[in-house]
């Protein structure tokens, strides 16, 4: 398995989204942070899309059903989503 490359954004252009689709039940989470990527496909697992310039990875996007409760709390509890 090749390493997975990583391209840093610039500070100003940084964001992590986070959205709720209640008709769909999901939690959908994207972030371009390299080290909020690394936390949470600790936490979640492998991203459902990542997106890519060349080969490094300039994004990443999660969906996480909201009947998963307890990668929820996983992720408010270990993730330092909100840079506290």
């Amino acid at each position: 398995m090749s390493e997975k490359i990583y391209k840093e954004s610039n500070k100003s252009e940084t964001e992590t989204t986070i959205n709720i689709l209640y008709q769909e039940k999901i939690l959908s989470i994207y972030t371009n942070k390299v080290d909020l990527q690394k936390q949470l496909i600790k936490i979640c697992g492998n991203p459902e899309k990542e997106y890519k310039i060349k080969r490094s990875i300039v994004g990443s996007r999660w969906n996480i059903s909201l009947n998963d409760k307890s990668k929820i709390t996983k992720l408010i509890l270990k993730a330092n989503i909100f840079e506290i």
